[in-house]
């Protein structure tokens, strides 16, 4: 125990040079987060206490150094790499996952202290210096070999005990060290965790084996996944149920048969399953994984369905770099349990744009694309259409979308849209310049007319009517999180202009005096570069240098705007655009010069939802964010750290070293 409390001293030491760093920081840094790096702090200490134990056990067995120090380092080997041991083997993948030492110092070394973490490192260091005791103590009596081995059963009998209650997540409790909670998911869904009963939630996690990234939801894998997606909710709602099921299944057009021509799916299915150690037997069939998810408006990818109280939805994953869905979209699918989903309707009858077509021309990507993050279905929202022929407009819904109608409304039909904005329905109103006549009878209900002609920008890379908008602030405001998200973007890259690219808009112009709504701008052109022109144009002309020709108007015109009014207790919202084009898939793809088309379109119809979706997931801003250092105390500080410390610890030590030659 002497030697044991001897090398925790050194241990300390050591953890307390971190600090010389951490002292030197928070004289360059405003605002240092100290509780985190304490946080981090009892975690390094913790960890190196346990390896402290390891060697002192090793050192019990053997009195020759060198085996010592070999063993050692051999040992602490296999606890850092026992998590990848038996992976893909039910009954062994918890019990070593659960002995693997890097995957309990992930959090500690962030600043979240908990129960299941920090009693695996005490069960360490229990464990081996019971073991020492052990092995000295034999090392000094006379008893059997059986007797022996049944005092170390013992203890791993007990190890075993207060490992299982330990990893229970109905035992473990945390403690998030960082100032804002950074590891810790936001109030907003602690609550609506908060707001389900004990009643189980289900979450079933499904691997398609020919996805591009199966990898990552293999069964080698399992343990990481939950615990990088799903353990922040399992803190709060320990009675979460994760279950993996495998199937396979191919698109008609993939080029995976391509590449194994002659060969049938389940063979194909097969050699894949071979390549990941897995058996076919393990997999769904098609039909199989049909019964029970629909796979096919999953496009067959990878996926989670949670369940809870006989309602279901899905997670998914993403193309983008995150890949693993984050809080919002997590969130966006526990507020779909509990409560009824904000609708989005997209009008049909006048061949307007689509919210589940591919075509170039339609909403798909924004609406209801599964892969996209953004995407209104992963965030919350149903998307469907609805036909006026034989039906009227539910009132339940979020908005009503009439999207660049190509043909004039029927009478019963614009009776049936002029009831609901009067009744207080919200709308997205979207025309073009060349059918903005169509547009005309919904836009008079609404006291708004768009001006005839195009608005041209002079562009040598683009077509004339290719023309750049800025956000107002009212339109910065649309939403709490995206405010949010135009802040993170002025701050890291310096971003202010806030573009949004549009192709073929007018202008559109209305009365504020006389309107019953409060109308405000959310996007308006730059008043030095556009300009509208009224005279028809050939769209070839589009594509040569267009100047602008004497008497035509110029200046900042409106191009989308926001209209609000009271409509009893209810607050009426109505968007209407001049521009069906800006909200496609190829101006989405547009970065250079940066623009926000995607995000502004999202937060566009997330406003429809007075701000409960996308869930609110905003956290206060940082406050150790910038430096009060200044370049001249640069050089000061590199005379403290390179030399004056060292030198001092020089000192010291030689100080301790002649009074112990002395004694």
């Amino acid at each position: 125990f002497g030697k044991y409390v001897a090398m925790l001293v050194f241990t300390f030491v050591l953890v307390l040079m971190i600090y010389v760093t951490v002292g030197a920081m928070a004289f360059a840094v405003n605002n240092v987060d100290f509780s985190q790096l304490a946080g981090s702090s009892v975690g390094i200490f913790l960890e190196t206490a346990a390896y402290a134990s390891m060697g002192l056990f090793i050192s019990s067995l053997t009195s020759y150094q060198i085996v010592a120090a070999i063993a050692t380092f051999a040992l602490f080997a296999i606890f850092s790499t026992i998590g990848t041991v038996g992976q893909d083997i039910d009954f062994v993948r918890r019990i070593t996952y659960f002995l693997n030492m890097p995957s309990k110092m992930h959090s500690l070394t962030k600043g979240v202290l908990n129960v299941r973490d920090i009693s695996y490192l005490l069960i360490l260091i229990g464990t081996f210096l019971s073991f020492t005791i052990l092995t000295i103590k034999s090392s000094q009596e006379s008893i059997s070999r059986i007797r022996k081995i049944s005092r170390y059963a013992v203890v791993i009998l007990l190890v075993f005990i207060f490992g299982y209650i330990s990893d229970k997540p109905s035992v473990n409790a945390y403690m998030d060290t960082t100032r804002n909670k950074l590891f810790t998911i936001t109030p907003a869904t602690q609550k609506v965790l908060a707001e389900m009963d004990d009643s189980e939630l289900e979450i079933t996690v499904f691997g398609n084996i020919f996805f591009n990234r199966f990898v990552l939801f293999s069964p080698t894998r399992q343990n990481e996944l939950i615990s990088n997606v799903w353990e922040p909710y399992i803190r709060f709602k320990p009675n979460i149920k994760i279950d993996f099921k495998y199937y396979y299944a191919l698109d008609s057009t993939s080029s995976i048969y391509t590449s194994n021509a002659g060969k049938t799916l389940s063979e194909i299915a097969e050699k894949y399953a071979n390549s990941n150690k897995m058996d076919i037997n393990q997999l769904m069939t098609p039909d199989e994984a049909r019964k029970l998810v629909d796979i096919d408006r999953e496009e067959y990818r990878c996926f989670f369905l949670l369940k809870y109280k006989g309602k279901e939805t899905v997670v998914r994953v993403f193309t983008d770099l995150p890949f693993y869905p984050g809080e919002n979209e997590i969130s966006a699918a526990l507020n779909r349990l509990l409560y009824a989903s904000p609708k989005i309707l997209f009008l049909t009858d006048e061949i307007e744009r689509n919210p589940f077509s591919e075509r170039t021309r339609d909403y798909k990507f924004i609406a209801s694309k599964v892969s996209e993050r953004y995407s209104l279905v992963n965030q919350g929202f149903d998307v469907d259409t609805i036909s006026l022929i034989d039906k009227d407009i539910p009132n339940d819904i979020a908005a009503l979308a009439i999207v660049d109608p190509r043909k004039p409304f029927s009478p019963d039909v614009l009776n049936k849209i002029d009831r609901y904005v009067q009744n207080g329905g919200n709308l997205y109103l979207v025309t073009e310049p060349d059918r903005r006549e169509i547009c005309k009878p919904v836009l008079d209900l609404l006291g708004v007319s768009a001006k005839e002609g195009r608005i041209l920008q002079s562009n040598p890379k683009n077509a004339a009517d290719y023309i750049t908008t800025y956000i107002s602030q009212a339109g910065v405001n649309l939403s709490p999180m995206f405010e949010k998200e135009i802040k993170k973007e002025i701050r890291y890259s310096g971003d202010t202009l806030m573009r949004v690219a549009m192709s073929g808009a007018s202008v559109l112009e209305f009365n504020q005096d006389s309107s019953e709504f409060e109308v405000t701008p959310l996007l308006s052109t730059d008043p030095k570069l556009s300009w509208n022109r009224v005279t028809p144009i050939d769209p070839d002309s589009l594509n040569v240098r267009i100047s602008k020709q004497s008497g035509e108007e110029q200046g900042s015109f409106a191009t989308v705007i926001k209209m609000e009014r009271k409509v009893g207790n209810r607050e009426q919202r109505i968007i209407v655009s001049s521009d069906a084009d800006y909200l496609t898939e190829p101006m989405f793809k547009i970065t250079s010069p940066k623009t926000y088309n995607y995000l502004f379109g999202f937060y566009s119809f997330s406003y429809f939802t007075y701000n409960q979706f996308p869930a609110n997931t905003i956290r206060p801003d940082s406050k150790d964010n910038s430096f009060k250092i200044k370049v001249a105390d640069i050089a000061k500080q590199k005379l403290v750290l390179y030399w004056i410390i060292p030198a001092m610890i020089a000192v010291i030590g030689a100080f301790i070293i002649i009074r112990r030659k002395r004694k």
